[in-house]
C-alpha cells in the first residue's frame, strides 16, 4: 500500500496547532457526490447532520487544537453523478482572521474504475474483490484571506463487515449504491475517514474500512430472529464448521455433477415407471433434455454420506435468461432426493417463483438486521412495500417427518426450514451456511445437517 508523504515537518505541525489553537473554524460545506440515494438522504437528515458535525468538532479539537464556530448545523451540497467536481472555489465573505475556513468533499468512485485508472494506488488482489465502493475524501482549510493552509486526501475502500443481521439484503449487500448502510453505520464510517484524514502523524492515502451492511425490514425474518442467538458456520472450500449443543458439527457439500437422463434414443436405460412417466408427460417432452443433478454431502462427526439428486428439464423453448438458471426447471412432483447409502432418506418436490401473499418486505426501511431499534424509515418517495415470492420452495418427506424448506431474500440467501409444519431454523447464506437461528432445542442436529444438505445445494440459483 503505497503511503503519502508527510508535507510538514513536526516542528511545523506543532507551530500549525499553536495558531489553530487561537481560532475557531466554520464548516463552510459538505460536497457530496454519490450513486447512492439512501446515503444522500442520510445528509439532508438534520439529527445524522448534527451528528457529524459534533463528530469533526471532536476530531478537529484533538488533531488541530481547533473547534468549529457551530456544531448545530452542517451544509451539503449534492452534485449530480453527470456533473464533473472541481477544486472548490471559497465563497465565503467573512473576512474575521480569528476564523478558518473548512471544506469536505466526498466522492464516490465505481471499485473498478477507481483501481484501474492510471493514477490509483496498488492494492491488494483480494482488497479489490472485497470492495463494494470506495470514497474519495478531501479537506482543505483557508484562512480569511482564502490562503490554503491545510490540504488532505484520503481514499477509502468500502467493505461489508461480518455481522449478526440476518434478513433481506438490499441489491448484493455490499455496495454502498445497492445497499445503504444503517445511520449509525454511515456516522461511524464518517467518523473513522476523518479521524485519519485530520491526523497531521498519519501518512496513509488508502485505506480499507468494513462496515455492518444494512437489512431491508421485512414481517417474516427479523420480527422472529431479533433477540435470538445466532450460530455462526465458518465455511472453507466445501466445508462448512460450526459448533451446537457444545460439540462440533461439520457437513461437506461437494462440487455439482451432471449427469444426463438418457430416456431417448437408442441408449435407453431404465428408469423407475414413475418417474419416466413424469418425464415424458412434461411439455416439449421431445425437444427437451433432462438431467439429474447431483451433489455429495456427508455428515464428518457421524461418518455418514449423503448423495443429493434433483431432476432437471432443460427446454430449449423456454430458456431462462441467465445461464446461471439453465437447470433451475425442476421436474415437477416428487422426484427429488436425498439419499443415504442404499435408502431414500427425503423425497420432496420443487415449486419456483411462489408467493403466499401474507410475507411483505419494506424497502423504505432498513435495520442492521439484528436490533429493532435500529430501524430507519425513508422518505415516502422509497416503495413503501411489495409482497415476497419465495425462489424456490421445497416440500416432501424426511424419514418419518414432513418438512419444507423456503427460499427467499436477496439471490437466495435466506433458508426458513419447517418440520412438521413448525419453522425449527432460519439459516442466512446461499450456497453455503452462514449463520442460522434454531427456535427447536430439541431438534437433532443429526436432522438438521440432513435439511441444510437439501436447502444449500448448488442448484438453487
Amino acid at each position: 500500500m503505497k503511503l503519502r508523504k508527510i508535507i510538514l515537518p513536526l516542528l511545523l505541525v506543532f507551530c500549525i496547532q499553536a495558531i489553530f489553537a487561537q481560532k475557531k473554524i466554520v464548516l463552510e460545506k459538505i460536497r457530496v457526490q454519490s450513486f447512492n440515494v439512501p446515503l444522500t438522504t442520510y445528509l439532508q437528515n438534520e439529527e445524522i447532520k448534527k451528528t457529524i458535525a459534533s463528530q469533526l468538532n471532536q476530531i478537529l479539537l484533538k488533531h488541530l487544537l481547533m473547534p468549529l464556530a457551530d456544531t448545530g448545523s452542517l451544509a451539503v451540497e449534492l452534485i449530480p453523478n453527470t456533473s464533473t467536481i472541481d477544486l472548490v472555489k471559497p465563497d465565503f465573505t467573512d473576512p474575521d482572521t480569528s476564523r478558518l475556513h473548512l471544506y469536505i468533499d466526498m466522492l464516490e468512485a465505481f471499485p473498478g474504475r477507481f483501481f484501474t485508472s492510471a493514477d490509483t494506488y496498488t492494492a491488494d488482489p483480494d482488497m479489490k474483490k472485497r470492495a463494494g465502493t470506495v470514497f474519495v475524501l478531501l479537506a482543505r482549510i483557508l484562512e480569511s484571506d482564502k490562503k490554503t493552509i491545510f490540504y488532505e486526501k484520503l481514499n477509502v475502500v468500502v467493505s461489508p463487515a461480518e455481522t449478526p443481521g440476518m434478513g433481506f439484503l438490499r441489491g448484493k449487500g455490499i455496495q454502498f449504491g445497492d445497499l445503504a448502510i444503517t445511520p449509525k453505520s454511515f456516522t461511524e464510517f464518517v467518523k473513522t475517514a476523518a479521524n485519519i484524514l485530520f491526523d497531521p502523524h498519519n501518512a496513509m492515502e488508502l485505506v480499507e474500512m468494513k462496515v455492518l451492511p444494512a437489512f431491508m425490514a421485512d414481517n417474516y425474518i427479523l420480527p422472529k430472529t431479533i433477540g435470538q442467538p445466532r450460530i455462526f458456520v465458518s465455511t472453507t472450500k466445501n466445508f462448512s464448521a460450526y459448533n451446537y449443543q457444545g460439540k462440533k458439527e461439520i457437513i461437506s457439500i461437494t462440487e455439482p455433477v451432471y449427469e444426463e437422463i438418457m430416456i431417448k434414443g437408442k441408449k435407453t436405460e431404465k428408469y423407475p415407471d414413475d418417474i419416466t412417466k413424469a418425464i415424458k408427460a412434461t411439455e416439449h417432452f421431445a425437444g427437451s433434455d433432462f438431467v439429474f443433478l447431483r451433489q455429495e454431502c456427508r455428515d464428518v462427526a457421524r461418518d455418514k454420506n449423503y448423495l443429493l439428486k434433483l431432476t432437471t428439464q432443460v427446454d430449449p423453448v423456454n430458456m431462462p435468461e441467465g445461464k446461471e438458471f439453465l437447470f433451475t426447471n425442476f421436474l415437477q412432483g416428487n422426484f427429488h432426493y436425498l439419499f443415504f447409502e442404499k435408502d431414500t432418506l427425503a423425497r420432496f418436490t420443487i415449486m419456483k417463483n411462489i408467493a403466499e401473499g401474507i410475507n411483505r418486505v419494506f424497502p423504505n426501511h432498513i435495520s442492521n438486521g439484528f436490533d429493532s431499534s435500529s430501524i430507519f424509515r425513508f422518505p415516502t418517495s422509497f416503495q413503501e412495500n411489495w409482497m415476497l415470492a419465495y425462489d424456490y420452495v421445497v416440500n416432501g418427506l424426511i424419514g418419518s417427518h414432513q418438512f419444507s424448506i423456503k427460499c427467499s431474500g436477496a439471490r437466495n440467501t435466506i433458508k426458513e426450514i419447517f418440520l412438521d409444519k413448525k419453522l425449527v431454523c432460519i439459516a442466512q447464506g446461499k450456497f453455503s451456511i452462514e449463520k442460522f437461528v434454531v427456535f427447536d432445542a430439541s431438534l437433532s442436529t443429526e436432522l438438521l445437517n440432513q435439511l441444510f444438505m437439501i436447502g444449500f445445494n448448488r442448484f438453487f440459483e
